[in-house]
C-alpha cells in the first residue's frame, strides 16, 4: 500500500511540473494546474500528494512567524486528503527574534563545514528559522532554560560565520551550512525573548504539542510528522 501512495505521488508531482506553463479556463476565469484536482477526475495537486504521503501532525508558521497552527490529523487516507476536517486545530503564539550577535554555536551540517568548526574557533550570526517543509525528527525533554521540551527537525539553514583572533575580534569567513533548528520555550518574558534561529513558544504550549507528538508517534511509529515554514518577515533581528 505504501508503494502505492509512493508511486502516486511521484505521477501528481511529474503532471503538476508539466503543465506548470498552461492554465484551464473554467468559468471565465484561468485555473492554475495545483487547482486541477478541485474538477471532477483531475489528478491531485502537488500539495495534496504531498498531504497523501505526510503524517498525522502538520504544522504551519504564519507569514511574519507570530502563530503556529497544529492540524491533528487522523491516520486514514481520506483524512489525509483532506476531505475529512482535522481531529484538532489549535494555534500557538509563538516568534522568531534573533538574537543579533556573531558569537552564536556553529552546528554545522556539512563535511566542509565540520572540518572548518575542527580547524579552531567558528561562531555564528544567527538567521530566522529556515524557509522550507521540513520533519519533526525528536520531542527531546529539557531541564534548562530552553524546556521543558525542544521539538527537533531537519531545518538546514546558512549562517554567517566567524572566527576570534583571540583579541577580541571576530573575522569573517564567509557562509555556512548550519543545523539544529527546532522549537522551544525560554525562562525569559515571551514578550521579550530571543533565540539563535528557532522558534520560541510559551513553556505551557510547547509542553502540550510535544505531548500531541510524542502520542502520535506512539500511534503510529512510522508518522511523519511536518511543519511548513513561509519565506517572510521573521520579527527583529
Amino acid at each position: 500500500m505504501r508503494t502505492t501512495i509512493v508511486v502516486a505521488a511521484a505521477a501528481c508531482m511529474l503532471f503538476a511540473m508539466v503543465m506548470q506553463p498552461f492554465a484551464l479556463e473554467h468559468e471565465r476565469r484561468p485555473i492554475e494546474p495545483g487547482a486541477l484536482s478541485q474538477l471532477p477526475g483531475m489528478p491531485l495537486s502537488q500539495e495534496e500528494c504531498a498531504a497523501v504521503k505526510g503524517g498525522d501532525v502538520r504544522m504551519k508558521l504564519n507569514g511574519d512567524r507570530t502563530k503556529l497552527t497544529v492540524n491533528v490529523i487522523d491516520n486514514e487516507y481520506e483524512a489525509r486528503l483532506g476531505r475529512i476536517p482535522p481531529v484538532k486545530v489549535l494555534e500557538y503564539d509563538v516568534h522568531n527574534r534573533i538574537v543579533d550577535t556573531v558569537k552564536a554555536p556553529f552546528m554545522p551540517a556539512t563535511k566542509e563545514g565540520r572540518e572548518l568548526a575542527a580547524s579552531g574557533q567558528v561562531t555564528t550570526k544567527p538567521s530566522s528559522f529556515p524557509a522550507g517543509y521540513w520533519s519533526v525528527t525528536a520531542v527531546k525533554p529539557r531541564d534548562d532554560k530552553y524546556g521543558p521540551y525542544f521539538i527537533a527537525t531537519n531545518a538546514v539553514g546558512q549562517v554567517d560565520l566567524y572566527r576570534n583572533n583571540g583579541a577580541g575580534n571576530y573575522q569573517h569567513l564567509g557562509t555556512g551550512a548550519d543545523i539544529g533548528y527546532g522549537l522551544h520555550a525560554n525562562t525569559n518574558p515571551f514578550s521579550v525573548s530571543k533565540s539563535y534561529g528557532c522558534i520560541v513558544m510559551k513553556q505551557q504550549d510547547v509542553a502540550e504539542l510535544a505531548g500531541i507528538l510524542s502520542a502520535d508517534r506512539r500511534q503510529n511509529s512510522n508518522a511523519v510528522q511536518k511543519i511548513y515554514v513561509p519565506s517572510g518577515r521573521a520579527g527583529e533581528r
